[in-house]
């Protein structure tokens, strides 16, 4: 049978997250967005972006804070998620 236990040493707190400067929340997901993926992979993150967000138990706030969080990630897919979610 496994040890699963562990052991710490030191203080361990927990506290409420401190936003930093360097930390905008998109600049990973847009240098994953522009450096890793392929065009493909772009075009299959909006789909499933689209596909997801179009579920029935998705609310209209829910759509709204999708379609404004992508731009700030790449403008082109924001706009092509946008696109696909308003109909056109």
């Amino acid at each position: 049978m496994a040890d699963d236990s562990y052991h710490m040493a030191g203080e361990i707190v927990r506290r409420a997250c401190e936003p930093q400067a360097e930390n905008d929340h998109s600049g990973e997901p847009r240098a994953l967005c522009e450096t890793v993926m392929a065009g493909t992979d772009r075009e299959h993150l909006v789909t499933s972006k689209i596909g997801h967000t179009s579920a029935p138990e998705v609310t209209p706030e829910m759509k709204s804070r999708v379609i404004e969080c992508w731009p700030s990630v790449q403008r082109d897919l924001g706009a092509r998620v946008a696109r696909g979610l308003n109909g056109g």
